[in-house]
């Protein structure tokens, strides 16, 4: 009976794991390739710099999680598949920066520094990171390109999507103990 209360609690309190940030547009870099960027990450509005992590969406695919902030030695730690000696990070107390040294043209696409509190993530800044001569991405956002709502769009989706096989979980899993248990009996 206390698992079913769980599960049915857990599934009542749950929410879309996005939510809309303050973020109105897009910071656009425009680089050569080889060249090094910084994208900046703010942390005024920041209530807890633990919890600060970066997401890249590639043109055309779903984001990723990239690096997130660790009360560690370096600060930082990169998710798999990002473990290059080509990224790193500024971190102080007003910074979480992403630098990129030799930029390459998977590089391209969208960074988006947010706070994650428990399963909620805000963004507080958004970059692309576009290079010179490269159509790929540089359609404007008031046209037919990609728009930070449509990211955001992308991402709420995906949330969706976590919080319904959780959801799927947490009551399917209880019903089957149950089952069992009155087919022991």
């Amino acid at each position: 009976m206390i698992t079913l209360f769980v599960a049915l609690y857990s599934l009542f309190s749950l929410r879309t794991a996005v939510r809309t940030s303050d973020i109105k547009e897009l910071h656009v870099k425009t680089v050569k390739r080889g060249e090094n960027v910084t994208m900046e990450c703010s942390m005024s509005k920041v209530t807890n710099k633990n919890n600060l992590a970066w997401y890249r969406q590639s043109f055309g695919k779903v984001p990723q999680y990239f690096v997130r902030y660790y009360s560690s030695n370096s600060g930082y730690k990169f998710a798999e598949g990002f473990k290059d000696s080509r990224f790193s990070m500024t971190v102080n107390d007003q910074k979480f920066d992403l630098n990129i040294i030799g930029a390459r043209e998977d590089d391209g696409g969208e960074y988006f520094c947010g706070e994650v509190e428990g399963i909620i993530i805000k963004f507080t800044s958004g970059t692309r990171l576009q290079f010179e001569g490269s159509n790929e991405g540089s359609k404007s956002s008031d046209g037919e390109g990609s728009s930070c709502p449509d990211q955001m769009h992308v991402l709420v989706w995906l949330s969706i999507f976590r919080v319904g096989v959780l959801a799927f979980m947490l009551l399917i899993f209880p019903i089957i103990l149950i089952v069992f248990k009155l087919r022991s009996n």
